[in-house]
């Protein structure tokens, strides 16, 4: 009978152990999840941010003629990108790169952004 007792209490011992390994695995795959979902939304941003310098140098290259850069051209196809970009969302990162990017082109001195709350 004791060993029997002594099996039971080692055998208890064992899936509390075995728990408590869970347990850390399962913390451990929480925190990978959490880390992926952030990443996800990292590289969603910086992709959409890749775009936005994609379409300015696109606006550039269509804004380009004979005599050179045509200012007006380049200024209404840009306005005309940040109207027909989201305000919230992923995409919306593009507001301040077509911003930056259209002033470099020009040659206007670059604004600072807004402090973030």
């Amino acid at each position: 009978m004791l060993s029997a007792l002594q099996e039971c209490r080692i055998q208890l011992d064992a899936a509390r152990k075995d728990e408590a390994a869970r347990a850390a695995v399962r913390e451990e795959l929480e925190a990978a999840l959490r880390r992926e979902a952030a990443l996800s939304a990292v590289v969603a941003e910086e992709r959409e941010r890749t775009e936005a310098v994609r379409l300015v140098l696109q606006a550039l290259l269509m804004s380009i003629g004979w005599f050179g850069l045509r200012r007006r051209l380049f200024r209404s196809r840009i306005a005309r990108l940040g109207r027909e970009t989201p305000d919230s969302g992923p995409q919306s990162a593009r507001h301040s790169v077509l911003l930056a990017e259209a002033r470099r082109v020009l040659g206007a001195p670059a604004v600072q952004p807004p402090a973030q709350r």
